[in-house]
Order: structure tokens, then sequence, then C-alpha cells
């Protein structure tokens, strides 16, 4: 039926309130049910339930410009009768890298099919309920800049849900969302997974009193974004009132850019430590940077019983700080200009400098209340508390201390681990609060489920980790906080996260309970698309078993409505990461689904960038040209899987404008250069200048994925201009060619100097791109085999598969199960469930950790190379209908898997017994394959199907 449902929210002045939840319901009367289906979506984010079961979360990301609903049969759902339908539905009110929100609103139809033969129609109008629903705290901070406002849930407010008809907004094409079409992936999972084992119980403490202010919101209110570029130009300042002599401790810190710079009295102290006599001090602080990813800064207090804060300017005011915006430097600007280029504009540069006078001035001139009056009295402002911090509860978890064994203070802590009635006692613990610790076995993703009885005002906090170190440190998740509040009713309590989180182990807090605290069950609720492990493999090494096992687990992990990056830190689209994960996930799951959407995605930033953007779709504007490169090559790579020409078709426009848009940046030395984040993988290459010598290598990968597409879909319109393309950045990309180091450089430098560091990189992808001169192609291979000391090496999995990519077509396919065996075995030995982001050498992880991310599908390539080396099966046809097989044997005695094509399973079982090698091959009718001996068969007598 035509979609006739008006968008809905609220009546309320604005359409652009932060972090804003509603519950809307409907309620209808049916007959006997033949079919119904429900359309649904909103911005940014929904729950539905009909007749009081979950149903689905969403919806799917999408540019406003072509947004989507979700579209669900819930035909078993209804009965005849009254029905309702009930929707939690939250709008960010702030940019992230899943979506760009445009304001609050809610559309919903369920269209259905009655016995009768007659057709019946529910949308949302003016006729729904709806409340806001203030059990969701807004007040808080981001979880991060990839998934917006974190989640803190107080139980005691749910019932406090006023209802009152809705406001309609638009009609259904009217609002800012355009080109409204349906979901066109799978609907995610919801997998109920209990807990492994239980670690322990700690007491815990975590000292201080913290302020959590959300700086770039105070500076920008209503403003949707998600770039470091917009300024935080502002300071705070308090009065610390001491009773007596103290040594008080400071600190504050953002997640990525740094805390605020402050000084007391006038004075600063790196360490935070103050000796203070007993009297009023001056606290005045300023961001430490102008510019930056950090939404909230904090700034927290040790011993702060010792101390009473007063506002500086009206002693009375609720709020003992004073906010002080220097409103001139508040810019807002796009990621375009990576940080190393921001001198590139003048009003940055201008922002920058004048902003850090005034702190450096101001930080030494205010040393006490009387110059602070004089010097800043006339901008300071003092605003509601509730306006100028957030309620953050991360750093209690990031920060706290064990004081304790709290295991005298839990009765049957494995109780909560089962659905089964047992039941988890906390009792109450005045030495601190009780930390109850628990490992799932494995990395997973889901929403937390809870249920317990408590009294009111209990906090629960639940976050999550990826890693522990053999000698017991924490891994805390840097740039996320990784985790919830919940605060209790009275009585019984259940519910259910609206966020998917990560992570192997959770650690529950209990904080604030006078009486014992009775868990009947925690539980992860697991989310992911819908896989479907077509693909296998199997030998006589059971540590290649286990890595193939952890890389194919993480890839699912990273697959949700698109291919992610992580599934913890960012759950992001980013473009080159998806080319890599299609391709591993096309011969395990198929998924064929997942990867046309993200190509799809994709291209649609044409429509905001000279080239392809590089995390999809975003409130964050940066390019990265690498992935828009990649993200050409991807599109090959899926017509190559499914021999889809239809829509190999659809996408070749935007093949071609991706690379008309690079040819802009072509300069006079030939070479591709512009001032955006030249990254290709966490290692220390000299990247950080406009032209690095690897984008135009990627471009010419991207042009011959181009030549090949536009032969298959007969549009031969561009070829010439894509071979003089190619040609000319050959020709400019060899004239760099270092031959008395027989290597390229890293890169131009912007004054012409040619970069002194060399790496492994340009020499993989120049073999892989065939750009290497035959006369440098022995010292390119010799360079990826056995690089000079000094040449930078790979730090990524990513980039490994580059490698691997261009080993395999040289014919070192025993070299990549040997680098297989060097990079993921280290990932083994300490007990590893999900693939790494980088290898230990890897310029991104943190001090004492071996990665950042534990769980990054880039890192999934044993899933690819396993199956095309060991049971040697390398597709040769588009569709998958032709494969050559060709297994490598390596030293082990058996190997047998399966690779997913469009026409099913296409499986292989070898056996070698003495001089015998036995082998099965089943396939698809429509699938033909082709045998093809290898020197690892030579003396071999090979039978193969008997």
């Amino acid at each position: 039926m035509k979609l006739t449902a008006k968008w809905i929210w609220k009546k309320q002045r604005s359409c652009n309130i932060y972090n804003q939840t509603i519950v809307a319901r409907k309620q209808f009367r049916s007959g006997m049910v033949q079919s119904a289906t429900i359309r649904i979506t909103a911005d940014s984010f929904y729950r539905l339930y009909i007749n009081d079961v979950w149903i689905n979360d969403g919806p799917c990301r999408s540019w406003p410009e072509h947004f989507q609903y979700d579209q669900i049969d819930v035909s078993s759902k209804l009965r005849p009768g009254t029905n309702q339908i009930r929707v939690i539905a939250q709008y960010y009110g702030c940019g992230t890298m899943h979506e760009i929100p445009q304001q609050s609103g809610l559309l919903v139809q369920l269209d259905l099919k009655l016995a009768t033969g007659k057709n019946k129609t529910v949308i949302s109008d003016a006729t729904w309920d709806v409340a806001e629903a203030k059990g969701w705290i807004s007040n808080i901070p981001i979880d991060s800049i990839s998934k917006g406002p974190a989640e803190f849930y107080d139980a005691r407010r749910e019932n406090q849900l006023k209802f009152s008809k809705a406001h309609v907004l638009y009609d259904t094409d009217q609002g800012p969302w355009k080109n409204l079409n349906p979901r066109d992936v799978a609907l995610l999972t919801k997998k109920p997974v209990s807990f492994k084992s239980f670690i322990g119980v700690n007491i815990v403490k975590a000292e201080g009193l913290n302020f959590c202010i959300p700086v770039t919101r105070l500076m920008h209110p209503g403003l949707i974004e998600a770039n470091s570029s917009t300024a935080r130009p502002l300071a705070i300042a308090t009065i610390l009132k001491i009773s007596k002599k103290s040594t008080i401790t400071v600190i504050t810190e953002g997640f990525r850019d740094g805390g605020f710079r402050f000084a007391i009295d006038g004075r600063q102290n790196p360490t935070g430590r103050y000796n203070l006599s007993s009297g009023k001090h001056i606290l005045l602080a300023f961001p430490d940077k102008l510019l930056g990813h950090d939404k909230e800064i904090s700034i927290r207090f040790i011993n702060a019983n010792k101390i009473k804060l007063i506002n500086p300017v009206n002693p009375n005011h609720e709020n003992p700080w004073c906010f002080i915006p220097f409103s001139e430097f508040a810019l807002a600007k796009n990621d375009m200009l990576w940080p190393d280029q921001l001198n590139d504009d003048p009003e940055i540069s201008v922002a920058i400098r004048g902003f850090a006078q005034i702190t450096e001035q101001m930080l030494k001139l205010v040393s006490d209340q009387e110059r602070f009056i004089a010097k800043l009295g006339s901008r300071a402002k003092c605003i509601p508390s509730k306006k100028m911090f957030v309620e953050d509860s991360y750093w209690q978890f990031a920060h706290r201390k064990v004081v304790g064994d709290g295991r005298g203070h839990v009765i049957n802590p494995v109780g909560l681990m089962h659905n089964n009635n047992e039941v988890t006692t906390v009792k109450p613990c005045t030495s601190g609060n009780i930390e109850l610790v628990y490992d799932l076995g494995r990395q997973n993703i889901g929403y937390y489920s809870i249920e317990l009885n408590a009294e009111e005002g209990v906090q629960v906090d639940i976050y999550g980790i990826e890693y522990i170190d053999p000698h017991g440190n924490l891994q805390h998740t840097t740039h996320v906080r990784n985790g919830m509040r919940y605060i209790t009713r009275a009585g019984l309590n259940r519910f259910v996260s609206l966020k998917r989180r990560s992570g192997r182990y959770l650690f529950i807090t209990i904080r604030n309970n006078k009486q014992p605290v009775r868990i009947h069950h925690i539980a992860l609720i697991e989310s992911t698309y819908p896989v479907n492990y077509a693909g296998d493999f199997k030998c006589s090494d059971a540590r290649l078993e286990k890595i193939w096992d952890i890389s194919a687990h993480t890839l699912k992990l990273c697959m949700e409505d698109v291919f992610t990056d992580c599934p913890l830190y960012e759950q992001t689209l980013w473009v080159g990461d998806a080319r890599n994960e299609a391709v591993f996930a096309y011969h395990v799951f198929g998924a064929a689904d997942l990867a046309k959407r993200c190509i799809k995605l994709a291209a649609q930033s044409l429509e905001r960038f000279p080239i392809v953007g590089c995390q999809v779709p975003s409130s964050w504007d940066v390019l990265l040209p690498a992935w828009s490169f990649l993200w050409g090559i991807s599109v090959w790579d899926y017509y190559w899987y499914t021999g889809d020409k239809k829509f190999l078709r659809q996408m070749f426009g935007a093949v071609i404008e991706n690379l008309k848009g690079a040819e802009k940046f072509i300069t006079d030395n030939g070479l591709f250069s512009a001032p955006f984040w030249n990254l290709f993988d966490w290692a220390p290459i000299d990247y950080e200048h406009k032209t690095v010598l690897y984008n135009s290598m990627f471009i010419i990968g991207a042009i011959d994925a181009a030549l090949k597409c536009a032969e298959v879909s007969g549009n031969s319109k561009h070829v010439s201009w894509l071979r003089q393309f190619r040609n000319r950045l050959k020709k400019a990309v060899n004239h760099h060619w270092d031959s008395k180091k027989k290597t390229y450089p890293d890169s131009i430098h912007d004054d012409g100097a040619i970069s002194r560091s060399t790496c492994r990189h340009t020499s993989f992808l120049s073999i892989l791109y065939d750009i290497i001169e035959k006369k440098n192609l022995p010292h390119a291979l010799k360079n990826i085999m056995d690089p000079p000391e000094e040449m930078v090496r790979v730090c990524s999995p990513f980039a490994m598969m580059y490698l691997y990519e261009a080993l395999e077509k040289v014919g070192r396919e025993d070299d990549i199960i040997e680098s297989i065996y060097d990079n993921y075995l280290p990932m083994l030995e300490v007990d590893a469930t999900t693939v790494w982001e980088m290898f230990p050498s890897g310029t991104l992880k943190p001090e004492g950790f071996p990665t950042r991310s534990h769980c990054h599908a880039w890192s999934s390539a044993p899933v690819y190379f396993l199956n095309r080396i060991i049971l040697g099966v390398k597709q040769t046809a588009p569709g998958a209908r032709e494969f050559e097989i060709s297994p490598r044997l390596n030293g082990l005695s058996r190997a047998k898997g399966a690779i997913a094509t469009m026409h099913g399973p296409l499986t292989i079982d070898w056996r070698l017994e003495g001089k015998k090698l036995s082998m099965k091959i089943t396939a698809p009718d429509t699938v033909r394959f082709k045998f093809i001996r290898n020197q690892t068969h030579k003396g071999l007598n090979i039978i193969l199907d008997g």
C-alpha cells in the first residue's frame, strides 16, 4: 500500500533537543489477520514493540537524502481484538559517524490484510499518544564521537509518562528525510548469550568530585557535526574555599585531545597537586586545544571533602562554576583539511593562535578573584548546572581502585549467569562498592539484559572491556564509554539496553545499596547480521583452525546493516575496511547484500564530496583517499563474486565520477596531491603530507577495476581517458623510483623535498597494480620478501591483505601461510578470541597493550587465504561459475572445508597418506572446476573423488 503515514513527535518548541527519548503508542482493533507488514523509521533510533513483544531496533543507517525505513512482517504478533503498537524513539541531537540527524521524527505504517479479504491501515498521525520517556536521562555525555549519546536509565522515572496526542510534523515525503526507500539488508539477530565464567568479586572505590562539561554543545548549541575542526573557545572558573591548609589534586581529561589547561591562583602545576592555605583560591581552566573531537572534557578533584566550591561571579548561585565564552573564536568547520594542513586555512590559524595567547595570558594574570572579575568578569556567565554539566558514570569505572576482596559480600555469584531461577545476592558494603567480573568466553556484541530485585536508587553500572593482560591489568576502552548506568526502582527491575555494545569481560558494579540486591539474571543479547556459515576450514594443524575460527568470528561481529570496522570502538562503515571485509565474507557467509549496500552508501557520498567518503553516512566530514580508491576496486569485487551486471552498470557512473574527482588533485608532478588524511597503515610511514605515493598507486588499481567494469558493462565512453590517466600516473610514480635505495620514497613534502623514509607498502602495491618497471621488479620483490633494516614494515593486518595479494600474484603463496603463522599465533598465545586491529608494532596501540581494538575484521584475511591456498580454491570466472582447485600442502596431512558461492557451497576434502594424496571435491551443478597440480604435489599419486 502507498506510504501515507505522518512524521510525528511530542509537541514542543524545538525539534533539536539533545538526546531526547519518547514513547509513542497506538491501540487499534483488528479481526483475524492474514498478513501484516509494518514500515517504520525514525531520526535517530527506534525500538518497536507490538503487544509488548520486542520486534526490532532501527532504522538502518542512511543519508538524509536517501532515507530508509524498515519493512517487517509482523503477522504472527497480532491477534483478533485489541492490539497495541509501542515505539521507543530517540533523537540524538548530535552528529555521529553512523548518521546525520536532521530533527526529531518518527514514521510508522502498519498494513493489514484481514481474513475477510479487507485491508486495514494504521498510520502514525495525530491520534497517537506520545510522552517524553524521562527514564532515559538526556543530560549525559556522548558514548563516543562515533555512536552518539551514552546510556543512563533511571527506572524511578519510568512511571512518570504523561501522554498527550502526537504532534504531526510533516506528511510522509515533506520532511528533511528525502527519497524514502525500504531497507535493503537483513534485520539483525537477537540471541541471548550467557556468561561463560565468573572471574571474581572486588571491593572498589572511585575517589573524587567529577565535573563533565559539554564544551562543544555549550559553544555551538544545536550544531550537528562530528568534526575535529569545531572550536571549543571557552573557559570555566570556580572559587575553592579551603577550611584549613590542605593538599588537593586536580585531574582533567578528554578522550582524545587532552583535557583542560588550568591554574590555581595563577600557578600552573602539571602534576595537578597543589598545597593550598586556608581561604579562597581561584581556579581558571581553558581547553588544552581549541579544536578537537572531544565534545566533553572532565575536571575532577581528589580529596574533595576538604574544599567547597563557590561561583566567582555570584556566590549564591546554585552552580559553583561560571562559563566564560570567547565567541570570536567559535568557528565550526569540516575536516577536509587534515590537522597537519590546518595552516592552509587562515581563519583557523588565526583562531588557534589568538585563543592560545588568551589562554597563556589569563592563566598567569588571574591570580585572585578580584583580578578574575577585572579581566574576565564581563564575559563570565552564570548558567544552570544542568546546562553546564552532564552526568558521567564512566570515570568511576575507568579510575576505580580495588581496595579489597568482595567475596564475603556476595552469595552465589554464578547464579545470575544462568536463567534458571538461581539468584546472586549482593550485600551492602561500607568500605566501597561491590564489583562482579564475568567472562563471556569470547568477545561478542549485543544488548545488556538485566533482571533484579532492589530497593529504590541503587546504581547498577555495567562496563565491558576486551582485554586483561597476564598481570591482571585492564585495558580500558579509550575514546568510548563502553557501558551504561541503570538506577533501580523499588522491587523487580527488568531492562534491555537500547545500545549494542561489545567486549569480552563485563564489570558489574553495585552502588548505593543499603539492602541486599538480588540479581536473577544478567546476559548479553547477541545482535549481528544473520550469518550463515557456508564457508569452513579444518586441517591437521589445530592452530590454523583456531586462527580461521577467530577470524570468522571477528568478521561476524563486524557485520550489522553494513560491514563495520570494529564492534566496540566505532561500529562504523569505513569504506576501505569494508572492501577487505566483503572479500573475506563472500566465501564464508555469502552476504552479498551487505557488500552491495556498503557500495551504494559510499557512492551516495559523491553528492557531498569530490571523491568517495571514507566513512559513511557520517557527520564527520573527512576524506581518506586510499579508501575512496579501494571503493572503486570493491565494485569490481562485487561483480566478480555475484556476476550482477545490472548493479555494475548502476555503479559505473559513480566509479567514473570518483576517478574524475581524483584527477582534479593531480599536480604538476603528475601525482595525486591533496590535504586530506593520507593514511594507509598504522605504521610510521611519512604520510602527513599532501603528496603520498601510495595514493597514486591506489588510483591505478581503481582505474584497472574501472576498465574491467567498462568492458563488462559495454560502456567504452571513458576507456581512452582511463588508459591515458593510468599511463600518466604510472609514469609519474616510476619517475620517483630511487635508483640508489632501490625503492620509492614515501612522499613528496610540500616544499618539494623527497622523503627520506621508505616503506614496504609502495613496493608491494607497485607489484599488485602492475606499476613497477620490469627492470626494477627484482628490487621490489626483495623489498617485500627481505626489506632493508630502515624500511618501514607493515603494522596492521589491513595493509597485510595487500601484501598477501601481491605475494599471491608472484606465486609466493607459501610465504603467505608462513606470515599467517608469524602474525596470528601471537594472538592465540594470549588467548585471543578475535583478531586484532594492528600488530604490536603499530602506531595506535595504548602503552603496555598489544593493540587498540582486539576485534577488527579488516584483519580477517586468514578466512580468505587459508581457503585459497591450503584448500586451493580460486575463482576464475565472474559469478563464481568456474574455479581452479590446487591445494598447497604446506606440511599438513589433511585439510577440508568449503567456500560459499552464489550457487551453493563448494567443498574440498584432502588427505595425505604416504605418497598418496586423496581428494574429494563437491560443487553445485552449475559450477565448473579444474584441478591443477602444483609443486607441493611432486612425487605424489593423486586420487580425485576415488
